[in-house]
């Protein structure tokens, strides 16, 4: 392959990714998915050559990670580039040294679709969805299509803008004092299953103008809506599965949101905040117009430029404190696992990640038939759910790293049929508890 015209020098990780690396495990592999299923043949020869040319736009995904004495850090890398085969089980661990000739993320086809899967040091949904959606469109140029402009779309000559590679977390941080609390700990589903390292994955297919007008009785958001009904499904998980009421614990979802309009930023690095929203069954059981009711007042409140900026200070005071700046890497990832328990895992239930609906330009919307996201859970919260909407419909994909136990799924999924909501259920499992 040729070096990139746009190089890039060693860089730090970002102030969301420094958390990654050191918590990688079996069952938590910090890895995100989005694929793109077409109407035409994927032949690998030519989707590789997409590969090499659009790579050259996105020099800041063309990266290896290296292990300092005080930090991670990325450098510019220029292996061979390969697309594999597609497998069922998504998000799988990828090694940063053997996975992906040492790339840190790995595109993979079957005969109807493009995916690919990034290890989230380097990018969030938003970056990750930009290489998608221009690595699918150059994958169709070559098939002779003529694509249209889209501005998440990158054409391989374009100049590399220097804010895409910007750390914006840096940019946006204001020391501000006492920024550090710890909430408790949420309710964690924790059935007598055997856990794997293979996700199992359940699909829900939804109308979005069903889930819109749904979503418009309770005057809420889509997003809005779905978080309402996964609390809703994980209290009666509780209570069902919890038969001590002493033993309850808040039920809190992570609701990752893209604050680049927020900030006004470009950059393609990972630059997302998470939203805790939740409900305290402590107090009692709560009816469905009450959760509504809460997620409203939480998730509008938090979405806001101040709420944010704390956020975002808590973060970037964090890494610069004198002990874990200056620790070295042996000493700190400990100690960044302890970290990222006590403000991440711990504290909220599962997490749902919404990317929104994608748009296709022309030459796309015609050959696109579904687009898919799918978040790796981890051991402690082991089911995650992500969702992501394109041509009329939004498919939320619920993995799982339970060998058998589908019951959360099962009650999500009878909640939005039971409101009139029609859910089209696909999955990749082969043994499940009826």
């Amino acid at each position: 392959m040729k070096k990139h015209q746009n190089r890039v020098e060693p860089i730090s990780l970002d102030n969301s990714a420094v958390i990654y690396p050191p918590t990688v495990a079996r069952f938590n592999t910090n890895m995100f998915r989005l694929s793109m299923d077409l109407n035409i043949e994927v032949n690998p020869y030519r989707l590789t050559t997409a590969l090499e040319n659009i790579i050259k736009r996105f020099p800041y995904f063309a990266l290896s990670l290296h292990n300092g004495f005080f930090w991670y850090y990325l450098s510019e890398h220029d292996g061979p580039l390969e697309v594999y085969k597609d497998i069922a089980s998504p998000c799988r661990y990828l090694d940063r040294k053997k996975g992906a000739h040492g790339y840190l993320f790995k595109v993979f086809y079957r005969e109807d679709r493009i995916a690919v899967e990034f290890f989230h040091a380097i990018t969030d949904g938003t970056g990750g969805l930009t290489f998608l959606k221009s690595l699918v469109a150059e994958y169709l140029r070559l098939s002779g299509y003529e694509v249209g402009e889209d501005p998440m779309i990158f054409l391989p000559d374009e100049k590399v803008k220097e804010e895409e590679l910007e750390d914006s977390f840096n940019r946006f941080y204001r020391p501000i004092k006492s920024v550090f609390n710890v909430e408790s700990r949420a309710f964690h589903y924790s059935p007598k299953d055997q856990l794997q390292d293979e996700l199992e994955v359940i699909s829900a297919k939804f109308s979005v103008n069903e889930l819109k007008l749904k979503a418009k009785e309770y005057n809420l958001s889509i997003t809005e809506y779905v978080v309402c009904e996964i609390l809703n499904a994980f209290q009666q998980l509780q209570e069902e599965s919890v038969k001590d009421k002493k033993k309850w614990a808040p039920v809190r979802l992570s609701v990752p949101v893209n604050i680049r309009r927020v900030f006004n930023s470009s950059s393609l690095r990972n630059f997302t905040l998470f939203i805790v929203v939740g409900i305290d069954v402590r107090l009692g059981h709560y009816e469905f117009d009450e959760i509504v009711n809460a997620v409203m007042h939480q998730m509008r409140g938090g979405v806001n430029e101040k709420t944010l900026s704390l956020q975002i200070s808590r973060n970037v005071a964090g890494r610069r404190l004198p002990f874990i700046r200056f620790a070295p890497n042996f000493l700190k990832n400990p100690i960044l696992k302890l970290l990222s328990d006590s403000y991440g895992d711990n504290v909220y239930t599962s997490v749902i990640s919404n990317l929104g609906d994608v748009s296709l330009p022309s030459g796309m919307k015609e050959v696109v038939k579904r687009v898919d996201f799918y978040l790796s859970p981890s051991k402690t919260n082991k089911i995650a759910i992500s969702s992501i909407g394109a041509k009329g419909n939004i498919v939320m994909n619920i993995t799982s790293i339970l060998t058998h136990n589908t019951e959360f799924e099962r009650m999500l999924c009878t909640s939005f049929v039971k409101k009139g909501v029609s859910v089209e259920v696909s999955t990749n499992r082969t043994n499940s508890e009826e």
